[in-house]
């Protein structure tokens, strides 16, 4: 459940929409505690646009697993369209990798996992662990308070949705930010997932918490982050902790 968590984290980072400019370009690092412990290790994210398309890659180092992400996606009027998501990982000497192959004229999607490859029909729309995310950005800037997205998850497409359920100042790295509070409606489930976006950093994720149970819980913070927009001087747009 960690290696999850921690996956999710830069997903609410990287999108645009019409109230704000478009990433061009991010790179950003975060700490992560354990159980209210500091863990050793980098967690890395970066974000490269061209023209109308993103790639997105994020890397995770630390002493109990090794991640590695992959996204590819076009990207207009704040609507995604996937192209290719990877992921690698290794977690307590087990080793994990997933493919997804996006074909927009089929409205197909084909997963490639440890259990063998299959084909999933999108019925006209789904998305990466990745991709989903630059939508709900963009439904955040509007003023929404519920999110729903089709995403494709081991091998499956489900229903993701979240709301938001309250506004926190996060410190972090780069300085103290008001956020929403976004939160993962998981129905009854005692498990607990929150996201804070702060709306100064053009909506960007600056904190996600995790609760498992009373024995696990999972805090990823925004520590360094230098980024630019579309069509905007740098000097304007850059965000860098020390």
């Amino acid at each position: 459940m960690l290696k999850k968590v921690l996956l999710s984290l830069f997903g609410l980072m990287v999108t645009g929409a019409a109230a704000a400019k478009d990433i061009d370009h991010l790179k950003a690092e975060f700490s992560v505690l354990l159980n209210g412990d500091p863990t050793r290790g980098v967690n890395t994210l970066t974000i490269d646009r061209n023209k109308d398309r993103y790639h997105v890659h994020f890397s995770l180092a630390h002493w109990l697993l090794d991640v590695e992400q992959k996204a590819s996606f076009n990207w207009q009027d704040c609507s995604a369209r996937p192209d290719t998501f990877s992921y690698k990982a290794k977690a307590l000497g087990i080793r994990r990798e997933e493919r997804l192959v996006f074909d927009p004229q089929t409205s197909m999607v084909l997963y490639q996992g440890r259990e063998g490859d299959k084909l999933l029909s999108t019925d006209g729309g789904a998305f990466d662990s990745v991709s989903f995310f630059f939508e709900a950005r963009c439904d955040l800037m509007a003023g929404k308070t519920t999110l729903s997205y089709p995403v494709v998850r081991d091998g499956e497409i489900k229903q993701t949705a979240f709301k938001v359920v309250g506004r926190e100042a996060v410190k972090t790295g780069v300085g103290t930010f008001d956020s929403l509070i976004v939160e993962r409606d998981r129905g009854n489930s005692k498990r607990k997932t929150r996201f804070w976006v702060a709306p100064e950093l053009d909506y960007q994720l600056v904190q996600i918490s995790h609760e498992e149970n009373r024995q696990l819980a999972v805090t990823v913070t925004l520590d360094k982050l230098s980024y630019t927009l579309r069509d905007t001087p740098a000097t304007l747009a850059e965000h860098q902790g020390q």
